[in-house]
């Protein structure tokens, strides 16, 4: 797979880190509980952390600061140069609502990114998707889970959101960060990117919630997202 990532690298050669080097020391910070987020895992800190996003000027880098704590959240949209910072201790906790997601099936996701450019994660800390939430029936084979199309909101038995999804974006890049217990089979869908790093990528308790080997997981991976370019290490 490593061998895979290096061609996809070669042929596709693009300028990975223009996101990094955007930001520095004096971009602005953003701290999502100076907007009224609790990180107590209880109560939604949605209107909060979009408010931190949101503050952000246009054409700018900014960085959105999770400390530790548990914040969670229906769908969140990042925009041209946000990068959330999310901390070691917090976690990006994705509700299991219906009703936590927009209306169209397309856009479920716990982290959105829309044609936006300049976008990442990183900071030590986690997204999780509660996927065990979403279990009815614990299987060895494949667990039983939560399906919305009893709802009519799609159809098909795998009717749940997805943790991130950077879709039509452009430099884009994760790092040391942690993607954990997504409540659908893929963590990241993307595509159209001009570039994307991956470093350091971490993904976790996937095997718990849908029996899938861990050498599965980066072949996966790489064919959701319809890379142009990636970089691992």
């Amino acid at each position: 797979m490593a061998r895979r990532g290096r061609i996809l690298l070669y042929l596709h050669l693009f300028p990975l880190f223009s996101l990094v080097q955007s930001l520095s020391d004096t971009s602005p910070t953003f701290l999502v509980t100076n907007f009224g987020a609790t990180g107590d895992g209880r109560h939604y800190d949605t209107a909060a952390i979009q408010s931190a996003i949101d503050a952000c000027p246009a054409r700018t880098a900014c960085l959105v600061s999770f400390p530790p704590g548990t914040f969670l959240t229906a769908t969140i949209h990042l925009k041209s140069g946000i990068v959330l910072d999310v901390r070691e201790g917090a976690t990006i906790l994705g509700g299991a609502r219906i009703e936590d997601y927009p209306g169209e099936r397309s856009r479920w996701y716990v982290v959105l990114a829309e044609n936006a450019s300049d976008v990442g994660i990183t900071g030590g800390g986690a997204v999780d998707g509660q996927g065990l939430a979403f279990v009815e029936r614990f299987d060895e084979r494949k667990n039983v889970m939560v399906s919305w199309n009893r709802t009519g909101a799609c159809s098909g038995d795998e009717c749940r959101p997805r943790l991130v999804g950077f879709v039509g974006c452009r430099n884009v890049r994760v790092w040391n960060v942690t993607f954990t217990k997504p409540a659908y089979w893929w963590s990241v869908l993307a595509s159209l990117y001009l570039s994307i790093s991956i470093l350091r990528r971490k993904i976790a308790s996937v095997v718990d919630l849908f029996g899938m080997k861990p050498n599965w997981l980066p072949e996966m991976v790489v064919v959701a997202l319809n890379l142009l370019s990636i970089s691992f290490s």
